[in-house]
């Protein structure tokens, strides 16, 4: 364990994705327990800066723009090339007693090796730093690895995510005006960016219709699967249901799921939101392992298909198809045990 000052400097770079960010916020409640008094500097993508914008444990937000870096590199080199000296002047302006690492990309270490620290640790195999990499450990057991190299104990690993009444006020009116209001409030979130990933919409509507009568649904999603889960949220009688896909900012998407009676979901943000606010999870799983991402919490229930899944990881095609073998009563009776009574 390195002995260090009570009072010190510490950066922390974790970009991607969404889900992956809030997993990094339990880190991050480690290291402020470890070091009460520590300035902690992170640095995030600015897709994900709201992750971190209320969260008391961080001192200063950095953010880097990696998608627009990533889709407009060759048309705009010039700005890509002065965003990147931006960042970089922005994270070495500090010099840090410990720097982090919790991604271990390319994209992210540049970072970390351009910090001016004293110590630099990272998830991954990186010559330049102190590293750990088990991919085979939940994720937020490989977080707690790379802090465990800094003498940093993870403790419970709760992930924290911070909302303003604002923002909760803001949902609760929205629900309000869709008829929502003193009713079970049921989160269906059924579209993630794999396509291998996602349980049939039309059977998110099927499974609406097994609902108690004193429940009420809502859908969302991201602005591109709008038309699509609009199309399946139509055909659920407008006292059962309605959408907010595509009307929700990143920290109303929060609100509403920490309002929520019972969260059903793929593997998505949905589902770590909807453990780091602590709220009744039904989890549903195809080509990703459920072992390394999924829920941990005990008002959490995973549902997969009972075929013999080999956890393929393919984004766009899965021969076999599991989670498409999932069946309504399935996760019915799944959401049956989180659903608590009213």
């Amino acid at each position: 364990m390195t002995e260090l000052r009570a009072s010190m400097n510490i950066l922390v770079i974790k970009q991607t994705s969404l889900g992956d960010v809030v997993h990094a916020t339990a880190a991050l409640r480690a290291i402020r327990r470890a070091h009460p008094d520590a300035h902690i500097t992170v640095l995030t993508s600015t897709s994900a800066r709201d992750v971190f914008r209320h969260n008391p444990d961080v001192d200063l937000l950095l953010a880097f723009d990696r998608y627009r870096v990533k889709s407009h590199w060759w048309r705009q080199p010039s700005w890509t090339l002065a965003h990147f000296r931006e960042t970089f002047r922005a994270v070495r302006k500090r010099h840090y007693d410990l720097a982090f690492d919790l991604q271990g990309s390319w994209k992210t270490v540049i970072f970390l090796w351009a910090a001016r620290a004293r110590v630099r640790f990272v998830k991954g195999r990186w010559w330049f730093a102190r590293k750990f990499r088990q991919p085979q450990l939940h994720a937020l057991a490989e977080m707690a690895g790379v802090l465990a190299l800094a003498g940093i104990e993870a403790g419970s690993q709760q992930m924290t995510l911070c909302i303003s009444t604002a923002e909760e006020a803001a949902v609760t009116a929205r629900l309000e005006a869709l008829g929502a209001a003193d009713r079970r409030l049921v989160v269906f979130c059924p579209l993630t960016r794999w396509p291998t990933k996602n349980w049939p919409i039309d059977r998110f509507v099927g499974l609406a219709a097994k609902l108690p009568a004193d429940c009420f649904v809502i859908f969302v999603g991201v602005e591109a699967d709008r038309a699509a889960i609009a199309g399946a949220s139509a055909k659920l009688p407008p006292a059962r249901g309605g959408s907010l896909a595509g009307e929700l900012s990143l920290l109303e998407f929060f609100a509403l799921i920490h309002q929520a009676d019972a969260v059903v979901t793929g593997d998505s943000l949905a589902l770590h939101v909807a453990q780091a606010l602590r709220r009744p999870l039904v989890a549903l799983f195809g080509p990703t392992d459920e072992g390394r991402v999924g829920p941990r919490g005990e008002d959490s229930v995973v549902v997969r298909a009972q075929v013999d899944c080999r956890r393929c990881y393919r984004r766009r095609h899965c021969p076999r198809n599991c989670i498409d073998r999932v069946s309504v009563d399935q996760v019915a009776g799944a959401l049956a045990r989180v659903l608590h009574p009213a």
